[in-house]
């Protein structure tokens, strides 16, 4: 039966009505959904109605009022971090960058990076009896300068490291580390980068509870030593290949003998206790360790000895140009690494003799003599003699007093005692006094000024025995000797224990 007009006109409503409604699918939920989902939809575009501004909107430090009332653009999402485990390994992809330009400005800035004090937080998590925080150590903030200038570091405090100083030293290691990685020119060798020489266990025990601070960084430190079999320590270095290595001498040159360990790519080197390490006789051991690392890499040395009979052992481990770091100020501090020789003689003439032969002796292109400026004539005359070429500096042009000639030859330099400026004498490696120092406050002054970038600093005194001034001299001098681990002379001695008595 054929469908009327009405009928065909239903069917057809109905079908456009479903087009409609697939065209807009928010026609199909209710009034009051349709809302609630376009206020949604303007709140992630950031376009609110007032009422709404007023209603869903909290005070911001930004916007404390609500003034804006949502009519801020959208701020951009910040990135979130990705805290790896291995931080070292983390954001490699921005680190396309020229590693030249990246270790200028490392060096330009003032201060230690942020990484570096992630570093020493972590350390100390992990001893909390400490005295202070350990990022305000103004040593540790001088030995980072020194690492990144390039110039080797000697310890003068006269102890063996402590926990401040080695939390410092693995921190900034860890922070060369991690900016080595980065740079994918230059990829890290198979070498270990940190190489702690100790003279016992108990120190290694000790250096090495403070690196496993930084094992959740990606740092992995090893302890070789006698006591251990030698087999199980050769394995576990083969398969951790670890950052750090804390060993003593001679368990190392075995491992090494062995081919146990690659030590050719070592970067920095730290001898501790070189005191007792040349006591127990490691002295040769330590020197064939250094001769082992064939690559450019940085000394530091802690002395646990005054004496100057470990001089030129120091003098052996380390370059030309040092910094000097201490954590006394003590006389004998200062003056470590320093040669004092007092020469006593019997009169003027037998003085000049012995100040002609340490002229002989004296093998440094560069010799700084502080006397009276009325011995100027003769010890003129004497060095002329010598074939010395001389400068006499004075207030007006001792800021200009050359190190050393540059013919090659030697070069003397004579200042007068009662204008010399002691801030001038920090590249003076030796002093000559022939006529001692008319007090003890100024041969401290000398004593604590020269040879500030050095290890071979010598300061010679030339005393005669009628001179009545310097009897009271005698016991603040002998003091300072014994402190220092200087020889003193037997007749200073006597003279001072006369004086006291």
């Amino acid at each position: 039966m054929a469908k009327g007009d009405d009928a065909l006109a239903r069917k057809k409503n109905k079908s456009n009505r479903k087009k409609m409604n697939r065209k807009n699918d928010s026609s199909a939920v209710s009034t009051r959904i349709a809302a609630i989902i376009a206020a949604k939809k303007r709140r992630q575009t950031g376009k609110r109605s007032m009422c709404q501004g007023m209603c869903f909107s909290l005070p911001t430090p930004e916007d404390p009022f609500n003034e804006k009332l949502g009519k801020v653009g959208i701020a951009k999402k910040k990135k979130k971090k990705v805290k790896s485990r291995d931080a070292l390994s983390v954001n490699k992809s921005s680190l396309k960058k020229s590693s030249r330009d990246g270790d200028e400005k490392t060096r330009k800035i003032h201060g230690p990076r942020k990484f570096v004090m992630l570093c020493l937080s972590d350390i100390e998590s992990s001893f909390h009896d400490l005295e202070k925080p350990l990022f305000t150590s103004i040593w540790g903030i001088e030995f980072w300068k020194s690492f990144h200038s390039g110039k080797d570091v000697v310890d003068t405090s006269g102890t063996s490291s402590s926990l401040e100083q080695i939390a410092w030293i693995v921190s900034t290691a860890t922070d060369a580390i991690s900016t080595r990685e980065k740079e994918e020119e230059n990829p890290l060798s198979n070498s270990p980068f940190l190489l702690y020489l100790v003279p016992s266990q108990s120190k290694a025990s000790q250096v090495r509870s403070v690196c496993k601070a930084l094992k959740r960084l990606g740092v992995h430190a090893v302890s070789l030593h006698q006591g251990a079999q030698l087999d199980h320590q050769i394995s576990g270095l083969k398969s951790l290949e670890p950052e750090f290595i804390v060993s003593t001498p001679e368990r190392l040159l075995e491992i090494v003998a062995l081919k146990g360990v690659n030590i050719s790519g070592v970067s920095l080197l730290v001898i501790d206790e070189l005191g007792s390490l040349c006591a127990s006789g490691y002295l040769d051991a330590v020197k064939s360790i250094k001769q082992a690392i064939s690559s450019e890499h940085r000394s530091i040395v802690f002395n646990d000895s005054f004496s100057a009979s470990y001089i030129p052992a120091v003098q052996s481990l380390l370059g030309r140009s040092i910094n000097r770091l201490s954590l006394s100020d003590s006389v004998a501090s200062q003056a470590s690494c320093i040669i004092q020789t007092v020469n006593i003689c019997a009169s003027e003439k037998k003085t000049l003799q012995k100040f002609s032969e340490v002229l002989d002796s004296t093998s440094s292109r560069g010799i700084h003599i502080v006397a009276k400026e009325e011995s100027f004539r003769k010890l003129t005359a004497l060095l002329k003699l010598k074939g010395l070429t001389v400068i006499i500096a004075n207030n007006s042009d001792s800021k200009t007093i050359p190190a050393v000639t540059k013919g090659g030859g030697q070069m003397a330099c004579l200042i007068d005692i009662e204008q010399f400026d002691s801030t001038e004498m920090k590249a003076f490696e030796t002093v000559l006094l022939p006529d001692f120092v008319p007090s003890f406050e100024t041969y401290i002054e000398i004593l604590t000024s020269m040879a500030r970038d050095s290890v071979g600093g010598v300061l010679h005194s030339f005393v005669t025995e009628k001179e009545g001034d310097v009897s009271c001299l005698a016991g603040s001098l002998v003091n300072v000797l014994e402190d220092c681990g200087q020889i003193v002379p037997d007749c200073w001695r006597n003279m001072s224990a006369s004086m006291s008595g």
